[in-house]
């Protein structure tokens, strides 16, 4: 890819800065950023835009693979589905075709979110998973796989919260697409905000060495929380929507197109989803949070990366 202008690479650099903003104060998304950008020279969302430019031609497909249940009313969170819905819009103004891929618990909050996009499920049962996988990666030939904040399985196939509570029992088996994604020769993106996602296999070290239960959880597994998949490009952010938003705030400075997603679309999308019965992850309450994070803050982050963009 060409070099590029260094008004794009700052913008990268601050739109990365603030979405990796710990806001909700869980005290390991730096050790988990610095562990994200390792190997890299440039800001993660750069490079995940990157990614998608460069594997990506016009009238590809792309899986965004999202939805993270809640216990105990097993419903989708907030974060995640926001970010998959900007992202979605995005790819489609650069002429690609996205499709959700999420589970029956979490359907009904991805549609709500993405009204313009086509929603799939992959089923619970692991065998049933892996079967709809291959015929989803068959029929579809999508060129890149996205997953933004999804339960990412362990080193023993099993699914937990930040808490270290099992949820294998609510999740659909979506690790299989990437696993047999990468077989084939796809490309992966992941974003996440805890290490339990899919995708944050990239830095499974970091996530049981500093992330609390990511050695050992509070099910009989004991394996802990740490996501075991691996993706390509891991972007890492204070919120998987706020990371998801850099991605797609990237991808529009590369392709100069307007990047369109401010507070006021933020909160029309929040209130979308809340009636379809998504709930924030902290307080387990229909509230237009985003992993405990007031409204008026979440919508400054947003914000600050829609002035960034368009600046």
């Amino acid at each position: 890819m060409k070099t590029l202008k260094p008004d794009i690479s700052q913008k990268a650099y601050m739109i990365d800065q603030t979405a990796a903003l710990d806001l909700p104060n869980r005290k390991v998304v730096r050790k988990l950023y610095e562990a994200a950008s390792a190997s890299l020279e440039k800001p993660l969302c750069l490079t995940a835009a990157e990614r998608i430019a460069k594997t990506c031609n016009e009238g590809d497909t792309v899986f965004i693979i999202t939805g993270f249940p809640v216990l105990p009313k097993n419903v989708g969170e907030t974060d995640g589905p926001p970010g998959a819905a900007v992202l979605a819009e995005t790819l489609r103004a650069v002429g690609l075709e996205p499709i959700m891929i999420t589970d029956d618990i979490c359907v009904d909050v991805v549609k709500a979110a993405s009204s313009n996009v086509p929603v799939l499920t992959v089923p619970i049962d692991d065998k049933q998973a892996q079967h709809t996988a291959e015929n989803l990666l068959s029929k579809h030939e999508p060129s890149t796989l996205i997953a933004i904040e999804r339960p990412g399985w362990n080193a023993r196939q099993e699914y937990h919260t930040m808490r270290g509570l099992n949820i294998s029992s609510l999740v659909g088996k979506t690790d299989h697409l990437f696993k047999m994604g990468q077989s084939r020769g796809i490309a992966t993106i992941a974003v996440g905000d805890g290490g339990n996602e899919l995708g944050c296999g990239k830095i499974i070290h970091t996530v049981r060495k500093h992330v609390p239960y990511g050695a050992k959880c509070q099910c009989p597994c004991g394996a802990g929380i740490a996501a075991s998949t691996s993706a390509d490009v891991l972007v890492i952010g204070g919120t998987s929507n706020w990371a998801a938003y850099g991605i797609a705030a990237c991808l529009s400075l590369l392709k100069k197109l307007e990047y369109r997603h401010d507070k006021e679309s933020e909160l029309k999308l929040l209130r979308r989803i809340l009636d379809a019965g998504a709930v924030d992850s902290v307080s387990r309450e229909s509230q237009p949070f985003v992993d405990g994070v007031p409204t008026p803050i979440n919508s400054l982050v947003v914000h600050l990366i829609w002035t960034i963009t368009n600046a």
